[in-house]
């Protein structure tokens, strides 16, 4: 998944998150099953806070496109992934 941030004259950061993750997933670029980065991981490879990426999988999955799924890792700590519906 490739994501580049414009200037903010092209809307919010979360905005601009969430469009290019909806056209990659409507054009194939990201296959249905593919997981995610993290919203922190994705946050630092972009230099921008979290809660703009956390926003934007938030809508992706009010969207139906993305889940949210919790578990446990195998430390049993608890463990977010996101994956395209």
């Amino acid at each position: 998944m490739n994501i580049e941030l414009q200037d903010l004259s092209k809307g919010p950061v979360y905005a601009q998150v969430r469009e290019q993750i909806e056209n990659q997933i409507g054009s194939k670029a990201v296959a249905s099953g593919e997981t995610l980065p993290s919203p922190a991981a994705l946050a630092q490879k972009l230099s921008v806070d979290k809660g703009e990426i956390q926003r934007a999988y938030f809508e992706l999955e009010l969207a139906g496109l993305i889940t949210k799924e919790t578990g446990k890792d195998f430390l049993g700590q608890q463990k977010t992934t996101y994956r395209v519906a």
